[in-house]
C-alpha cells in the first residue's frame, strides 16, 4: 500500500510554532504514523460538507488535528492544530 503525502496549511504551521515543542513533535509524529492507512486513526467531523469531510485526529487528551484527506492524490492535508475546546468552532 502506498503511503500518503503529508502536507500542512500555514494555519497548521502557524498553530504547531504555538504550541510547546514536545506537543508539536508529537503532533507531527501522530500525522505521520498515520500516513499508511489514515481512515482507522481518525473521526469524521459530523458538520463538515459531504463532498469534502474534514477528519480530526486526536493527538494527546487536549489536542486534535484537523485533517482532509485527498485519496486520489494520495495527501492528507493538515488544516489547523489546536486545543479541542477551540479546534471544532470554525467547522
Amino acid at each position: 500500500m502506498s503511503l500518503y503525502r503529508v502536507k500542512y496549511t500555514p494555519r497548521a504551521d502557524r498553530d504547531l510554532s504555538k504550541l510547546k515543542p514536545e506537543i508539536a513533535k508529537k503532533v507531527v509524529g501522530a500525522v505521520h504514523t498515520i500516513r499508511e492507512s489514515p481512515y482507522q486513526y481518525i473521526k469524521k467531523m459530523k458538520a463538515s460538507n459531504p463532498h469534502h469531510p474534514i477528519y480530526s485526529l486526536r493527538v494527546n487528551r487536549d489536542v486534535r488535528a484537523l485533517l482532509s484527506i485527498h485519496d486520489d492524490l494520495l495527501v492528507i492535508h493538515v488544516l489547523e492544530v489546536e486545543h479541542r475546546k477551540h479546534s471544532y468552532r470554525d467547522f
